[in-house]
């Protein structure tokens, strides 16, 4: 052995003549490099493997590489017989130690150097720290993981979530995710929405799209905006909508849009406002009734006696306008009584309609109205306050008959619905009323009549409620108005 100019120790198989592109090789190799006998042994190493491995040539000068982990001993042990049988080895992925006990995960070429004679006298392996690439890399497959968790967790809270979730670029108008709740909601295909932004303006009721436009303009950067809004399902039901929009900081082009279906939420709102509408007319009916109702009585009785003492026209004209004045002031009676003790009991809702008809006939012959029955057989018993849903079916009957001036036909039929309940329905083909007024019925004091007051629906909402019930409305002007009645069964 001897050392050569570069201070490095250069084994005696080498030939001396070999020294100066020896040592010139082992400078103008950046990545670490060792050279090792046909035993394993170190023979030369340069500086960047010194530096890599922290072992120094000096320290282990004719051993074993020490860089080989020991569960990879056997490893080397095959990767040693390639060049001694001629082989070269590229960039083989395996990992080595570091001096103080890290592992490093390398890149290894080996090439074998031979004689002048072709007999192998050494190898020489370059190797390449590849371990940051590693580490990049298994911090991307787990980023790339974690991500694909967390898409899967918004996809399921997305696909699942009963509120309509959409994104869109505000700048290109396109529609980059919409939540299938869109067409449980609305009834409309999503489809559409993903081919152009703009055609959900047509599912807006008209009543509200121009306000909504003004909506979808508004700037929002990182706040809340937010509007309510009734929207036409597809079967042409409206339901009233909320959504809310939010423009992020860092992404200004798209906008993200919540939006729920409070049509129940407005349904109870507006029941609500009745109720108050009705607490308020019941305590004005406590006065007007105690305060009008004595000297009524006291009018009508002079007024009936000055009649038969004079015989006078006028008399029975007076007394038509005063029992008005009665059935008006019997009417706020019953809302001046919210909480009346009503007498509930089981009843065929088909025997009470039969008597309400006979009540009505003559009254509808008077207006050249024909009634028709329609009664469904087998319908469970319904629990009711038999007077109470009398005065409800006189009230529907009598605005039917009233609805047509000229005569014509009303229905009044019976059915099984949904939810095991009874069905009541009152179909003319009288004026009907216009699609703005069908929300305002059943508020007091107001009617489609010129003498109407509006209490009669009124009552009927309230009877119809405390049977725990329903009053749905449907007309078109000029075709006629159906009153459909839900009542629970007794089941």
């Amino acid at each position: 052995m001897k050392t050569n100019e570069t201070g490095l120790i250069v084994s005696n198989h080498l030939p001396v003549e070999h020294n100066n592109w020896y040592d010139a090789f082992l400078k103008a190799v950046c990545d670490p490099l060792c050279i090792f006998n046909q035993n394993g042994k170190i023979i030369a190493v340069n500086e960047a493997f010194e530096q890599e491995y922290g072992w120094k040539l000096t320290e282990r000068q004719r051993e074993l590489l020490p860089t080989i982990p020991t569960h990879l001993e056997g490893e080397f042990d095959f990767l040693k017989q390639k060049p001694l049988s001629g082989k070269t080895v590229h960039h083989f992925k395996t990992i080595r130690l570091h001096r103080e006990g890290s592992l490093l995960h390398v890149k290894i070429s080996v090439s074998p150097i031979h004689d002048e004679d072709g007999q192998f006298i050494a190898a020489v392996c370059v190797t390449r720290n590849i371990t940051q690439k590693i580490e990049t890399a298994l911090l991307l497959d787990r980023k790339v993981e974690e991500l694909k968790e967390n898409e899967k967790k918004f996809l399921d809270i997305s696909e699942n979530i009963n509120d309509i979730f959409c994104v869109y670029d505000r700048f290109t108008n396109r529609v980059l995710y919409i939540s299938p709740s869109y067409e449980k909601i609305l009834g409309h295909s999503k489809g559409k929405m993903y081919q152009d932004l703009s055609s959900f303006i047509s599912v807006i009721h008209p009543e509200d799209r121009e306000r909504f436009k003004r909506f979808a303009h508004e700037e929002a950067y990182g706040e809340r905006s937010e509007i309510e809004y009734q929207a036409v399902h597809k079967d042409g039901a409206v339901i009233w909508l909320r959504s809310r929009k939010i423009i992020a900081e860092h992404f200004k082009n798209r906008v993200i849009v919540i939006t729920q279906d409070i049509t129940n939420l407005k349904e109870k709102e507006i029941l609500l406002n009745k109720r108050d509408k009705l607490s308020a007319v019941g305590q004005l009916a406590a006065g007007i009734a105690h305060e009008v109702r004595n000297p009524l009585t006291a009018i009508k009785g002079f007024t009936q006696l000055w009649g038969q003492e004079t015989h006078h026209k006028y008399s029975q004209i007076i007394l038509a306008e005063l029992d008005r004045i009665e059935s008006i002031m019997q009417e706020f009676l019953m809302l001046a009584k919210p909480n009346q003790e009503m007498f509930f009991v089981e009843k065929k809702m088909n025997d009470i309609l039969r008597d309400t008809i006979a009540f009505m006939e003559p009254e509808a012959m008077l207006y050249g109205v024909e009634l028709i029955l329609e009664l469904a057989e087998e319908l469970p018993l319904a629990r009711v306050e038999e007077k109470q849903i009398k005065q409800v079916m006189l009230n529907l009957i009598k605005n039917a008959i009233e609805a047509m001036p000229d005569g014509g036909q009303v229905t009044i039929r019976t059915k099984k619905a949904g939810d095991d309940s009874i069905g009541i329905e009152v179909v003319d083909n009288g004026v009907g009323i216009s699609q703005e007024r069908i929300p305002h019925l059943g508020e007091p004091f107001y009617s489609n009549k010129e003498k109407g007051t509006g209490l009669g629906l009124m009552v009927s909402f309230k009877i119809i409620e405390h049977h725990k019930g329903k009053i749905f409305f449907e007309s078109e002007e000029g075709k006629g108005t159906k009153v459909e009645i839900r009542l629970p069964s007794s089941r």
